[in-house]
């Protein structure tokens, strides 16, 4: 090995001398390092082998992981065909987890949450799964899960189309013909909040009038009206006050009304053309 001296700022050496060479002259004043003799075979060995060794290592490595990884996917199939879907979906994570780039595990978890893509209720779970399986496919697997799920799953869209048109027809008719009664009760409670704050009013402005002239007259003549008008006041306040809420639920009513799906046939038909568009970009997807 070829000697390197490190300078300092205080003319010190530290000089690397191999184990068993002799010690040179002038070597009492400075620091040696003796580093072992690996021999002229280790030394001459060319950086295109190490760098040869390190890979042929991590290839190893890598295959021992894609066994693992491999029989862990095979454990969870055999779990997903008993029926043991929780089972399953641990064996396909923890195969996908070992050796990330094979698509299968990944498409397995998506399989089990799926129960096998035929309930996506529960889809949202495993979007990334879904997505990593996705980008690590070929044409050609593609192609054959396309084969696979593709005619099921192209049937199952189209019935959802249609119960989906079935439910919003219904949706429309059953609130046109709630629409008479919420229209009527919008106007009812209208026309009566209208006559409360009216009568209100009034007796407000009656009330008070009476009251500032209680001290200019003796005796009750005053007092009976200005308590009789304060009352009734209060009574026409609370009656607003119970036609305003009223007013502000049929006003309500009335929007909802107005509004596509807010029937319980049209928020089945939501949920019907949210899952038949999952379908279809499935099915999009596997077209690619």
């Amino acid at each position: 090995m070829e000697e390197r001296d490190l300078e300092f700022d205080d003319d010190g050496k530290i000089r690397i001398r191999r184990a068993g060479e002799p010690a040179g002259e002038g070597e009492e004043d400075e620091i040696v390092i003796e580093v072992p003799d690996l021999g002229p075979a280790e030394e001459e060995k060319h950086e295109d082998e190490i760098f040869a060794d390190r890979r042929a290592e991590r290839e190893r490595a890598l295959a021992e992981r894609r066994e693992r990884a491999l029989a862990l996917y095979e454990e969870g199939e055999e779990l997903f065909a008993r029926g043991e879907l929780e089972a399953a979906g641990e064996k396909f994570l923890d195969s996908g987890e070992l050796y990330g780039t094979d698509w299968r595990p990944w498409f397995g978890v998506v399989r089990v949450q799926t129960k096998d893509l035929t309930d996506f209720s529960e889809i949202s779970d495993c979007e990334q799964a879904y997505d990593k399986a996705m980008r690590r496919m070929s044409r050609e697997d593609l192609s054959a899960l396309s084969a696979r799920y593709g005619p099921a799953l192209t049937a199952r869209a189209d019935a959802l189309a249609a119960e989906h048109a079935r439910r919003t027809a219904e949706d429309e008719r059953e609130r046109e013909q709630a629409r008479p009664a919420v229209l009527r009760e919008v106007r009812l409670s209208s026309t009566v909040f209208g006559l409360m704050c009216a009568f209100f009013g009034v007796f407000l402005i009656a009330s008070v009038t009476l009251w500032s002239l209680i001290n200019a007259v003796q005796g009750v003549e005053i007092l009976v009206p200005a308590i009789v008008c304060s009352a009734v006041g209060i009574v026409f306040f609370v009656l607003a006050a119970v036609f305003c809420k009223r007013l502000v639920l049929a006003r309500a009513a009335r929007a909802r009304n107005a509004r596509a799906g807010t029937t319980d046939a049209g928020e089945q038909a939501r949920i019907l053309a949210e899952t038949e568009e999952i379908i279809r970009a499935i099915l999009e997807d596997l077209s690619k």
